[in-house]
């Protein structure tokens, strides 16, 4: 575990960190003078835009929330994703190591967070989602860049998942009394004879809450769509998620949480691919923690949002270790046994206020990541131990005029870090500004119209910059060596969008609403990092070196257009997304651009809304905009999903809820554009639980 360094603070960095203490001092002094009004805490609703004080959506934001959790019961994040436009599940068909594309950028360029805290794990094929989809209360997805508000990672979107708390619980009712509750819940798949067990306790005692949530799930091998098995593809996982809150007065509040994953598998050291020379057999023990503590003071009362609070301090320190023990039973006699560390310590600190004629949002970020790796046997990557701080300070301000026009400037400043125990003379130091602006114009009664225009970055990782030894052996002592370079420039996107967004009520009767959007982007992406293999002996015929570079000039340009309609009983909901990617370079197609995808959504209620039954069609267009080298094909599917669920709001049943889940309804053979594995098969998927 790598120690902490002394920070030194930048001077504007100070000012702020100051500005917010005296902000929070404000408000506490407010409230000892009892001139403040009580406020009722509430959960974030929009967590990716930073408001702590946030009470509604906002528009450009994708919010897939707990009730359509439970419809579809997904096996992994990206699956939760899946319907939503521009967005696509890659990773293959493995459920671990799957992961989002948003309008064509992944991995590191999309940005997770759970509970405010940054999920910063990425190494090599590994799998960066560890949270088990049980334990959300929901995910929100801030598509293209967001730097200004997140810093470092964020040049694709953010990925915020919120976890459940027991407000959210003892709120939904089925309780023994207003202050104690629990359940229990079985879900049971045909797919790989899943099982998932998962139980809970929550409870409220005086002004302390608290929830304790754990699961256990297996599955055999998945079967791919026609029903062949997919080898070593079965796995089991252990969650547990525990939480506790205090409320020390009637306007603040602290908040611990403690967050546990385990999961086993037999997989390829490339889950995305099959066992062979390339990707051994690997037999992964993955164990991901975090610990959370949060702290919010509210105070004054809003001119703008009815119940909310003028004033709103959010403090989170957070730590998360992700660990991968594996062993490659394979390689020689006794095998290899490797280790992968990643250790995120961090701090947010983040205010919302009111003043200037502005509703500003503000704060500070620090965080460190510890990378320490240690791979065992001959001609394979040297062991690496280094580290990363970043530092960054934010600000973004709200000023409408009339109630119509609203301007929404925003500027952050990181500084950043890093540093390898290995390498002489590898102390990399660095500095990013990422300015944002967006103006809305309230255009009539049922149209907004905005525009918008954001700088992100992407500072190089470190396995990016010091990773050296040997990457492969082709035979006897002819190997391809990994070659560092400290010198990566960050990656850097500018993203231009246009939007519209409609809302109608009362088209057809007095309860019908009708809501609708529209958007265009174009995300401009420089100084890509991709891992290149070199020959600078020619003589030999093979490629001898691995590095990684600053390569591509990318341009990423697409729209989107989505309409939801609910009359009565009756729910509607389509979507079209399509994103088209360039090298500028050469004008040649990029890799890892999502397909064309039009989805549509219906739903209904019945039995006086206890039991809704509904369909979910993706028609995903044949991906035949190919770079050069890319010799595979990707040819249109259509996929067909159902749902069904029956939850008694009253009578003797009441508090149990039962739910039928049937993805891939055809038993589609496809292959997702620029993943080498065909997904997974038919499966239906049962649920039941009973609440208390």
């Amino acid at each position: 575990m790598g120690q902490f360094k002394t920070l030194k603070l930048h001077p504007l960095a100070a000012a702020v960190l100051a500005l917010c203490a005296n902000s929070a001092m404000a408000q506490a002094t407010e409230t000892e003078t009892g001139d403040q009004p009580v406020i009722q805490f509430g959960e974030v609703i929009v967590a990716a835009d930073r408001n702590p004080a946030a009470k509604e959506k906002d528009a450009s934001i994708a919010v897939v929330e707990r009730v359509q959790l439970e419809e579809q019961q997904p096996e992994s994040i990206a699956q939760a994703l899946k319907y939503e436009p521009n967005i696509e599940v890659t990773g293959g068909p493995r459920y671990s190591n799957q992961a989002p594309n948003i309008r064509g950028l992944q991995g590191v360029r999309v940005l997770q967070t759970i509970d405010g805290a940054r999920q910063n794990f990425n190494s090599g094929h590994r799998g960066t989602y560890q949270l088990d989809p049980e334990l959300l209360k929901q995910v929100e997805v801030k598509k293209g860049p967001a730097s200004s508000l997140w810093g470092s990672g964020a040049i694709g979107g953010v990925v915020a998942m919120s976890t459940k708390s027991a407000a959210d619980l003892l709120k939904s009712g089925n309780t023994l009394n207003n202050n104690l509750g629990g359940y229990l819940k079985q879900e049971l798949g045909s797919n790989g004879d899943s099982t998932e067990t998962t139980a809970a306790i929550y409870g409220l005692a005086g002004d302390f809450d608290y929830l304790v949530n754990g699961s256990f799930s297996e599955h055999d091998n998945v079967e791919i769509g026609g029903g062949e098995e997919l080898e070593n593809s079965a796995s089991e996982n252990t969650a547990l998620l525990a939480r506790g809150g205090f409320k020390i007065s009637d306007n603040q509040r602290i908040d611990l949480s403690f967050r546990h994953n385990n999961r086993e598998e037999a997989v390829p050291s490339n889950p995305n691919a099959n066992v062979g020379t390339s990707s051994p057999l690997v037999e992964r023990d993955i164990t991901d923690q975090n610990v959370t503590a949060g702290y919010l003071i509210q105070a004054g009362k809003s001119a703008h949002t009815d119940g909310a609070a003028s004033h709103t301090t959010k403090v989170t320190l957070y730590r998360n270790d992700t660990q991968f023990e594996e062993f490659r039973p394979t390689q020689g006699e006794a095998g290899q046994n490797d280790n992968t560390e990643v250790t995120t310590t961090g701090l947010a600190l983040t205010n919302a206020t009111e003043g200037l004629s502005a509703q500003w949002v503000y704060g500070l970020d620090w965080y460190q990541d510890d990378v320490t790796t240690v791979r065992d046997g001959d001609n394979r990557p040297q062991n690496l131990n280094a580290d990363t701080d970043v530092l960054g300070i934010y600000t973004q301000a709200a000023f409408t005029f009339g109630d119509v026009f609203t301007v929404t400037p925003g500027v952050r400043y990181d500084r950043f870090e890093a540093e390898s125990q290995q390498l002489s003379e590898s102390t990399r130091e660095d500095t990013a500004v990422s300015p944002s602006i967006a103006a809305a114009v309230k255009a009539t009664e049922w149209l907004n119209l905005s525009a918008s225009y954001a700088k992100a970055f992407r500072a190089p990782g470190v396995e990016e910059m010091y990773t050296e030894g040997t990457h492969f052996c082709y035979f006897g002592p002819f190997c391809n060596t990994f070659i560092p370079n400290p010198d990566l420039e960050a990656e850097e996107a500018q993203n231009t969008e246009l939007r519209a967004d409609f809302a109608f009520s009362g088209l057809a009767n007095s309860s019908d609403q009708l809501t609708a959007s529209a958007a265009i982007f174009r995300n401009k992406v420089d100084n890509f990092i991709e891992q290149v293999v070199t020959n600078p002996h020619p003589m030999f015929g093979f490629p001898m070196n691995t590095t990684y570079l600053n390569v591509d000039e990318a341009e990423l340009k697409g729209f989107e257009l989505s309409a939801n309609y609910r009359i009565n009983d009756l729910e509607i909901g389509t979507s079209y997304g399509q994103t088209e990617g360039r090298d500028l370079t050469d004008d040649s197609y990029l890799t890892s651009i999502p397909a064309d995808k039009f989805v549509l959504d219906l739903g209904h209620y019945f039995l006086q809304r206890d039991l809704k039954a509904g369909l979910r069609t993706s028609v995903v267009s044949a991906q035949d905009q190919l770079p050069v080298e890319e010799t595979r094909d990707y040819t249109s599917y259509t996929l067909a999903d159902a749902y069904m669920t029956w939850e008694p709001a009253a009578g003797s049943l009441n508090g149990i809820k039962l739910g039928l889940a049937l993805d891939n309804l055809t038993d589609e053979e496809y292959r997702v554009a620029f993943q080498e594995l065909y997904m997974p098969g038919r499966n239906i998927k049962l649920s039941a639980s009973y609440r208390f």
